[in-house]
């Protein structure tokens, strides 16, 4: 039996479907609960936990974590790259404010770990396109790329400042034939 209680946020999305459900698979469907604000994905129906829940409102997403005993966050939800476009103020609020406020119960209720994924949005055009290193010039020009690279920056002082425990990847776009892409860089 897993010790480790784990609530994805976002666990609709494309990335979240897949990884909820290996989560599942190792740890358990009752350790893993899966979160979003839209309806329960299909292909999560009946292997877990679910809970309809927005992460900007910090109190509600902090009575889960108690009510839950949530051990591990996961926050994959985020206003990507094309949508964040159109919609600067919206894509910037919720992307920062769904980490800050994942980053405050982390560090309040000491959890044991934060996964936020970070995205090659961070890098711009000034970036290498070829072997690109893990120190360059980084001056992303979409809300989605500053708001990851501003998040990086949030979840290292938390580390340093606090200790909270985050794991972050740079990621690429990404395809999953399981889901549906939804309004990133590579729909």
């Amino acid at each position: 039996m897993s010790k480790e209680k784990i609530l994805v946020i976002g666990a609709s999305g494309q990335i979240g479907v897949e990884l909820t459900l290996e989560l599942r698979r190792i740890y358990g469907g009752a350790n893993v609960v899966a979160s979003d604000l839209r309806e329960e994905n299909e292909l999560l129906k009946g292997t877990g936990p679910y809970v309809s829940m927005d992460v900007m409102n910090k109190e509600m997403l902090h009575v889960q974590v108690i009510r839950q005993g949530v051990t591990q966050i996961y926050l994959l939800a985020a206003i990507l790259s094309a949508t964040g476009e159109k919609n600067p103020s919206l894509a910037w609020n919720l992307n920062m404010h769904s980490l800050l406020n994942v980053l405050d119960i982390a560090k309040e209720e000491k959890l044991n770990k934060v996964y936020w994924p970070s995205s090659i949005a961070v890098f711009g055009p000034t970036s290498p396109r070829k072997d690109c290193p893990q120190q360059t010039i980084i001056e992303p020009i979409t809300v989605y790329g500053i708001s990851k690279y501003a998040g990086e920056f949030w979840c290292n002082y938390y580390n340093h400042r606090y200790g909270v425990d985050v794991r972050s990847l740079r990621y690429p776009g990404l395809i999953s034939y399981k889901s549906a892409p939804g309004s990133g860089t590579t729909d």
